[in-house]
């Protein structure tokens, strides 16, 4: 086996650097965008080593070249059976692992800037279809408010509606985010981009918030806490969107029963609209 490159053992490092440190500190908290940054990566050393020969000792700046990006899009679609729409996602991770580099290295910015002249794939637009109010009513009064879990699905279910939050902003929330005694009570968002935004929040929601946080965190809440914490891990993990999608899916099944206008295969985006 031969050694590996000094050029190889810094592109190796820029890559586990970018994905253990950079891509969760600077970009995004989101682990459905986190897992695509690491997916994207591995399926394009695999690309290199299948269909070009270079195994990960050989690795330079080169096999980040226009065309090799190109011809990778081209092998997810027709070898890897990736839709238009995947294409372009495994894409722009490359793309902000390659501003990356450029950022850190001068001498791979024009390799950054090469990717950027790459076009997407054009992709068909899919209506995203919102709940009706008669559905949202529905859905509220599922949850079994005799148990404390089902307190904490509605109060969960009335913030993410409420708010039309992104549902890891809604995860991601910490107990330091909420600012619920003032005149104009509101959370502070943390979206993409690590953008923070301010949304004001309804008496109903604050009512809800208040005797959650008084049930779940108790009178002196840790600021650190996640308001929406993980019962394995604790108030220092936040829920994952797995139990979320669970949960949703479960209470949205029950729903469904008594209005067909809500979907049994509910997911946290529909909130939105």
């Amino acid at each position: 086996m031969k050694r590996p490159t000094p050029e190889s053992v810094k592109l190796a490092t820029y890559i586990h650097e970018f994905l253990t440190g950079y891509a969760p500190v600077h970009l995004t908290t989101s682990e459905h965008t986190l897992k695509n940054y690491k997916t994207s990566l591995s399926l394009y050393l695999v690309f290199l080593q299948e269909e070009c020969g270079i195994t990960p000792s050989k690795l330079n700046i080169g096999c980040f070249s226009l065309e090799s990006i190109e011809e990778w899009v081209k092998w997810i679609k027709e070898k890897r059976g990736c839709s238009a729409q995947t294409c372009n996602i495994r894409l722009g991770a490359i793309r902000t692992f390659m501003k990356y580099l450029g950022e850190r290295n001068i001498a791979y910015l024009s390799a950054y800037e090469a990717s950027c002249t790459i076009p997407s794939m054009k992709v068909p637009k899919r209506k995203v279809s919102g709940l009706s109010k008669a559905a949202v009513k529905q859905l509220l009064e599922i949850p079994d408010l005799s148990t404390k879990t089902g307190r904490r699905d509605l109060t969960f279910m009335i913030l993410l509606y409420s708010t039309a939050a992104r549902l890891d902003e809604v995860l991601s929330l910490k107990m330091q985010d909420l600012h619920l005694d003032l005149r104009k009570p509101y959370v502070s968002i943390i979206g993409k981009g690590h953008k923070r935004r301010t949304l004001y929040l309804m008496p109903k929601t604050v009512a809800h918030l208040k005797k959650y946080i008084a049930e779940y965190h108790g009178k002196t809440p840790d600021p650190d806490s996640y308001l929406f914490y993980s019962r394995n891990i604790g108030t220092s993990g936040k829920m994952t969107q797995p139990a979320i999608d669970k949960m949703l899916k479960k209470h949205a099944k029950a729903a469904h029963l008594l209005c067909g206008d809500v979907p049994s295969d509910l997911h946290a985006h529909q909130f939105r609209h």
